[in-house]
C-alpha cells in the first residue's frame, strides 16, 4: 500500500452504524455510516495488501451527501473538500480491527487513490441489514401549510406532539 503522510491518531469507529453501501462490486467500495453522535461519514475503499484494506473516511453533511446522490457533486469534490478540512486514512484487517489511523489533508492523498473527476453517483444504495431504524427522511412543509399538515396528521391518527418528539430540528422556509 502507498505511504500516506498524516498525523497518527487513535479513533474509535466501533459506534459507527452502516446505513448503506453506495458503490458495491464484489464488496463495498463506498459506504455511508452514521457515528454514535449522528454525524454522516463516507468510507471510500482506496487500497489493499495481504492483511488490510485501506479506507478514506470523511465526515459529510447531509446536504452534501444528498447532492452527491443527486448527481450535483462528485465523489472527488467530496474527498477534496471534506467538512472538517481533513479526512482519515484507516487500515482495516479481516477481523474488522481499525488501525494505522491518520488525519490526512486532502492534498496528501495519492492521486491513484482518488476517484475520477467525473465521479458522479450512478447506482442505487444497498441498505445495510439493520439500517431501517437509522434511515433519515427529510420533509419540507411550507410554513403557510403547517396547519393543513397538522390536520392531516390528526386525520391519520398521528398526534402532532408525537411528531415533535421525533423531530429534533426543523427549518422554516
Amino acid at each position: 500500500m502507498r505511504k500516506i503522510e498524516g498525523y497518527s491518531i487513535e479513533y474509535d469507529f466501533s459506534s459507527f452504524k452502516k446505513i448503506a453501501d453506495l458503490l458495491y462490486f464484489d464488496g463495498p467500495f463506498l459506504s455511508h455510516y452514521v457515528s454514535g453522535k449522528g454525524d454522516d461519514y463516507l468510507f471510500y475503499w482506496a487500497d489493499r495488501d495481504d492483511q488490510d484494506n485501506r479506507w478514506l473516511v470523511l465526515r459529510v453533511s447531509l446536504s452534501s451527501l444528498q447532492k452527491y446522490v443527486g448527481k450535483e457533486l462528485t465523489l472527488l469534490e467530496l474527498i477534496k473538500n471534506p467538512n472538517d478540512g481533513y479526512l482519515y486514512s484507516v487500515d482495516v484487517d479481516s477481523d474488522l480491527h481499525y488501525h494505522n489511523i491518520k488525519l490526512v489533508q486532502p492534498s496528501a492523498i495519492p492521486v491513484d487513490y482518488l476517484p475520477d473527476a467525473d465521479s458522479y453517483y450512478e447506482f442505487e444504495p444497498v441498505p445495510a441489514e439493520d439500517a431501517e431504524e437509522l434511515m433519515t427522511y427529510e420533509l419540507t412543509i411550507p410554513y403557510k401549510e403547517r396547519n393543513r399538515f397538522e390536520e392531516f396528521l390528526h386525520k391519520i391518527g398521528i398526534p402532532v406532539s408525537a411528531l415533535k418528539k421525533v423531530v429534533n430540528h426543523a427549518a422554516v422556509f
